[in-house]
């Protein structure tokens, strides 16, 4: 179903050769059913996280995937949850957290300037202006066995990030539901012919009994 957006990134290319999450620098979004998993590389002993959703459970891993203690205080403010993360000592990792999503639309306030992928729940993709499509359109676009995955490098004049997806064969039952409303549509015509010859009829049968 997502064959005219991968058409239109092949023309302006900007489908790239498949690459793995792990050499990408920069902020995964892994999206779910009821919320996303995010993972964000760290360099730092100190970091200020501004999310526009809460989180429960932020975990900082170092270059080894082990686990790195660290102390947090929170601060709601102008619509921002502001997290202030300290660590032990100097990280350079992964922060991991996770965020609520709801339905099958994801909108990312774009809050640093740096590289932005998200990845699809597997078995959805974007790219039909009908069902749903990424706005603005992402650099790179590929389908993956985990999900759809797309990227933006640059988004320093990104505002935000809105995608709208669905499942791969929404086109499909979207074409089975059209051709069945259509056949519905004939049969009610070809009903309201009949009827109006029925009617036409007996209209006629009194105006011939009426003249004699």
């Amino acid at each position: 179903m997502a064959a005219l957006f991968l058409i239109a990134f092949a023309v302006i290319g900007l489908v790239c050769p498949a690459c793995p999450a792990e050499e990408f620098n920069g902020t995964v979004y892994r999206l779910g059913l009821k919320e996303a998993k995010v993972t964000m590389p760290v360099n730092a002993s100190h970091l200020n996280l501004t999310l526009f959703e809460k989180t429960e459970n932020i975990t900082l891993l170092d270059q080894n995937n082990q686990s790195v203690p660290l102390n947090s205080s929170y601060l709601f403010w102008r619509g921002s949850h502001i997290y202030s993360l300290t660590f032990e000592r100097n990280v350079t990792g992964d922060l991991v957290y996770s965020i609520p999503v709801q339905g099958q639309q994801f909108i990312l306030p774009i809050r640093d300037a740096r590289a932005v992928r998200i990845i699809l729940p597997p078995g959805y993709t974007t790219g039909n202006r009908f069902l749903g499509i990424a706005n603005p359109l992402p650099d790179e676009f590929q389908e993956d066995k985990a999900g759809s995955v797309l990227t933006w490098n640059n988004t320093t004049k990104i505002p935000y990030i809105e995608i709208n997806y669905y499942r791969d064969n929404a086109m499909q039952a979207l074409t089975i539901i059209f051709g069945i409303m259509g056949l519905a549509g004939i049969a009610l015509l070809v009903e309201y012919y009949f009827s109006i010859r029925k009617l036409r009829a007996v209209r006629e049968e009194e105006e011939r009994k009426a003249k004699v």
